[in-house]
């Protein structure tokens, strides 16, 4: 035997001593709640953590010296005084920290994470005689066995400390939500024998719903017809700005919404369980990203008075842009919602109810509107406990987005701010991270969503680590305040006014005030993407409020941009800069006083060129660029035709080729000559006609110089090339070819044998 197979197996026998428990214990751990909200008090008063202990025996037995931990290195961490459980008793100690030890009251030295965390429990002979899984429980929910004693775990919000588990009722389902390739019957059983009443529309089920018998049998839906769907989500195109409503023309993907509880003499006696099944024979093939199942009662959306999802009655006809319930904000027009997440194998990442509420701006009144959602104690869970952003660290969000494909200017690419978040990644700012989703609406096909970062100051208490009540986050024009206050930039804004920054004693004090490094990315960023919804919209900045905290842009909502290529971003940033003090100036009011000074100039230009000899030099962005098309591509027959837009999968290659694709080769050349007109220099330190990639005439093609393969784009309005000669420095073809066939937008790949 090889020593790594000897290696392998020690570690085997090392795990299975680890995990060995006693048979036949007496004594277990039943019930358990790690976020005592307000459950139980103990003595003092307070509102703890507890665990439950059960005798399973038909006789007395005393725990003297049994331990309790939550640490499998320190088995023996809290020991029981000479205390005795009656048969088929049980006795609760509150994992509080406060090592109290009273005649009525136990309290350990180690308290519980409700993120979730194993617990042991060893007998007096110091071996390990029970164990719990970390389970995450949210705010008054209990993690225990049903029936008292069993190998079978539940969590509920109807906890009883102290006494017997089995009063509880649950709901058993034969099968777990998530994908499945052949119909099944599903079996629901009530722990206590009350009727199981249920729903298949979203709505919570009441003591009127559907009365469970038999079995539900879950079928395929391909014919199954819309109905979500067809209600209208905005007014008529013609008085709207973004795409309307239209009633999709296909019989969309389904899947199956069971929403069921228990009761009794006309009450609830259970919580509502909410499960989503998707039936389909290529189901394990159908999805290239996370889905993401809402489930909410239809008044909740559609309707006409209280329904966020439709123009309904707060819609005005003479002022279309603005009004709409949809437009409605604020607390009061936040829905209950439940919220199941998928990976793309149908195993479930989190399930949990939420609010949800519409997200946007101007951008609401589009047919797909965003979502926000909301994890509160009040729907039970405080947090969604999942990693939704691969690209991020952070597993625990207060709310994030589901942010819609419609917000796009000029066009129907869907993905301009997705590309320009992609872009500036490696950029020193803060941004939203994004990861594409499928979402369903009680079950109906809904769409491409884009999973988003929410910026708040949740958000930059992820990212930095600042406590979330320690921050400034405001708009660039200083009124509005996200977080905090404005007090400190009202005062930046105020010495700016009256001090002169072409004197470098002044500049050095506002490098004290502004990351300097971080203003000359995020301005290069919006800059160079042409973005016409900024500056004086779509700011945010924050700093840390501590004695040496530095104001931050983060980036955000680039739908505006990649419009005109040949846009001159210095005359549309500065064109607000000498009005007097208001909303618009100050929007600009740092960068117009920074560019007064020589030092700020020589680092704005130097990062600039930094920048588009790297991250955004050719190659760089069409390969950015082409990441972001493939993410989406493959789903967008599907969301066409929920949304009929764009028109068809042709139209939108068409768009991303001739807008998106156009801009980025054209956008070097027009910034080059932007900074060298602005700035009165010859001294800049990039060329748009010797980068490594570059665009040749209306031909784009990289890598140039290359080792043989290479890639060519046409950029022209002519389908064929008339000959492409490839050469070495020393004149030698080594390959040519004529009437080479090369659509408008097209990339063709050629691997040639260099010697």
């Amino acid at each position: 035997m090889s020593c790594k197979n000897i290696k392998a197996k020690t570690a085997l026998i090392f795990l299975v001593l680890v995990n060995f428990l006693v048979n036949g214990q007496e004594i277990v751990i039943n019930e358990v709640m790690s976020d005592n909200e307000s459950n139980i008090q103990d003595m003092e008063g307070d509102f703890v953590d507890w665990i439950e202990l059960y005798n399973k025996e038909n006789y007395p037995v005393n725990i003297k010296d049994y331990g309790l931990s939550d640490n499998s290195h320190n088995l023996r961490k809290w020991l029981f005084p000479d205390i005795v459980i009656p048969a088929h008793g049980y006795i609760l100690v509150f994992a509080s920290g406060k090592l109290l030890f009273d005649n009525e009251e136990l309290h350990t030295t180690f308290k519980i994470s409700a993120e979730g965390e194993e617990l042991f429990l060893t007998n007096s002979l110091e071996i390990l005689i029970d164990k719990t899984n970390s389970e995450f429980l949210s705010a008054d929910e209990s993690f225990g066995r049903f029936p008292d004693g069993s190998n079978t775990w539940v969590k509920s919000f109807s906890a009883s400390p102290g006494t017997t588990n089995n009063a509880i009722n649950h709901l058993f389902f034969s099968s777990a939500e998530g994908f499945y390739s052949a119909p099944f019957y599903l079996f629901i059983q009530s722990s206590t024998n009350d009727s199981v009443r249920y729903t298949l529309d979203g709505s919570e089920p009441t003591f009127e719903s559907a009365l469970y018998t038999d079995s539900l049998f879950l079928d395929y839906k391909y014919e199954s017809p819309n109905y979500f769907s067809e209600f209208p989500s905005t007014p008529d195109q013609s008085v709207i700005s973004y795409k309307a409503w239209e009633s999709p023309d296909v019989v969309l993907h389904k899947a199956h919404v069971v929403r069921s509880a228990t009761f009794k003499n006309g009450t609830r006696t259970s919580k509502i369980y909410t499960h989503t099944f998707f039936v389909d024979s290529t189901i394990f093939e159908k999805f290239n990203y996370p889905v993401i199942s809402l489930v909410t009662d239809e008044k909740n959306l559609f309707d006409y008075g209280s329904g966020i999802y439709h123009p309904g009655k707060y819609f005005d006809s003479s002022d279309p842009e603005w009004t709409g319930n949809y437009s409605q904000t604020g607390s009061d027009w936040e829905r209950p919602v439940y919220i199941t997440y998928f990976e793309t194998d149908g195993n479930t990442g989190f399930s949990q109810d939420a609010g949800i509420r519409i997200h946007g701006y101007k951008s609401r009144q589009a047919a797909q509107k965003s979502f926000r959602l909301y994890a509160r104690k009040e729907y039970g869970m405080k947090h969604f406990n999942y990693q939704l952003l691969p690209q991020r660290k952070n597993a625990e969000y207060k709310r994030f987005l589901l942010r819609a494909t419609m917000g796009d200017w000029w066009n129907n690419t869907l993905i301009r701010d997705v590309l320009a978040h992609e872009m500036v990644r490696e950029l020193d700012l803060e941004y939203q991270d994004y990861r594409p989703a499928v979402v369903y609406l009680n079950g109906e096909y809904w769409g491409i969503y884009f999973i988003r970062d929410r910026i708040d100051e949740r958000y930059i208490s992820y990212l930095y680590g600042y406590d979330k009540d320690s921050v400034d986050i405001i708009g660039g024009n200083y009124r509005l305040i996200d977080a905090g206050t404005n007090e400190h930039f009202i005062k930046l804004a105020e010495y700016l006014k009256q001090n002169d920054l072409a004197i470098d004693d002044n500049f050095e004090y506002i490098k004290t005030q502004v990351d300097i490094s971080n203003f000359i990315d995020y301005y290069i960023a919006e800059m160079f993407i042409a973005n016409m919804d900024w500056p004086f919209n779509n700011q945010r900045l924050w700093r840390p409020q501590t004695p040496d905290g530095k104001w931050r842009w983060i980036f955000f909502d680039a739908d505006a941009g990649f419009g005109d290529a040949g846009t001159n971003m210095f005359s549309h940033s500065l064109i607000y800069a000498d009005r007097e003090w208001d909303e618009m100036s100050v929007s600009t009011l740092i960068f117009k006083n920074l560019l007064k000074n020589k030092s700020f100039v020589e680092l704005f230009l130097a990062r600039y060129a930094e920048i588009l000899n790297n991250d955004f030099n050719s190659l760089s962005l069409y390969n950015k660029l082409n990441h972001v098309k493939e993410l989406i591509e493959v789903e967008l027959p599907d969301h066409i035709s929920r949304w009929n837009y764009p028109e068809s999968l042709s139209q939108w290659n068409h768009e991303v080729q001739n807008k998106l694709l156009e801009f980025l080769i054209k956008r070097p050349c027009i910034v080059e000559n932007n900074i060298k007109e602005f700035f009165d220099t010859t001294d800049f330190d990039f060329s748009c006609n010797t980068t490594p990639e570059k665009p040749l005439g209306d031909i784009f093609i990289g890598p140039n110089p290359s080792n043989g393969s290479f890639y060519l784009i046409n950029s022209s309005k002519d389908m064929v090339l008339d000959e492409i000669i490839i050469a070495d420095i020393g004149g030698r073809i080594f390959w040519s070819e004529s009437k080479v066939p090369l659509y408008r937008g097209e990339k063709k790949q050629f691997v040639l044998n260099v010697p």
